[in-house]
């Protein structure tokens, strides 16, 4: 292998693990940490959605194509502000609550507006009861935040969650976003399918063959 392709794999291998790192960091210096700097919501666009303003107004509907804007990366965002934000979670609530803003691959519905936000919101209004919003924020609008999606209530706080739309109450149920889900690279960790076993496996066997060639080639 030439030089140059050892300094390639050399950084690739080094940006590689850098972004791995910045994902997989807590949000908390704690053990007991729940959740990782960075999120990736996905699923979103096999299906419309019908937002809601933050005091339960309906609001037009938003076609399949254009809600797949929301997938992408959020991270942690410890310093988020937003004017309308008190709105919907009340000031002396913020401590109970996780903001991810939107930072890679994702946007906003309103692409007109000057000073727009995208974030996932992770609350506990009760206990036991926690749960995720995906929220918008805009400057001058009366209905800021929108909220564009919400998770069903858990017990404990968790990324591992079912998705539902909102709705303004009444008649009208929320339908399960059966598609839409979190993903974290502290699922890297969790050996719950096949295929990460088998990864796995093969990556230790990959290793162990390296170390044996070397070995013979030393000899």
């Amino acid at each position: 292998m030439s030089a140059g392709l050892k300094a390639c794999g050399a950084l690739l291998a080094l940006f590689s693990a850098i972004i791995f790192m910045w994902m997989v960091t807590p949000t908390e210096q704690t053990l007991a940490a729940v959740f990782p700097n960075v999120i990736i919501m996905s699923g979103f666009g096999s299906e419309q959605i019908d937002p809601i303003s933050f005091d339960n107004n309906s609001l037009p509907e938003l076609p399949a194509a254009q809600a797949s804007r929301f997938n992408g990366i959020y991270q942690f965002d410890p310093m988020f502000y937003h004017k309308s934000l008190d709105r919907f979670i009340p000031w002396e609530s913020r401590d109970k609550t996780h903001i991810f803003s939107c930072t890679l691959f994702c946007g906003p519905m309103n692409t007109s507006a000057k000073e727009v936000k995208l974030a996932l919101v992770h609350t506990s209004p009760g206990e036991k009861r926690n749960l995720w919003y995906l929220l918008e924020f805009a400057d001058e609008d009366a209905n800021s935040p929108i909220v564009i999606a919400r998770t069903k209530f858990r017990k404990e706080a968790t990324y591992r969650v079912p998705w539902m739309t909102v709705t303004p109450g009444g008649e009208i149920k929320p339908r399960d976003l059966l598609d839409v889900h979190l993903i974290t690279g502290w699922d890297a960790f969790r050996f719950d399918t096949p295929l990460k076993w088998g990864f796995t496996v093969a990556f230790v066997a990959l290793i162990a063959l390296l170390c044996h060639s070397r070995k013979d080639k030393d000899d």
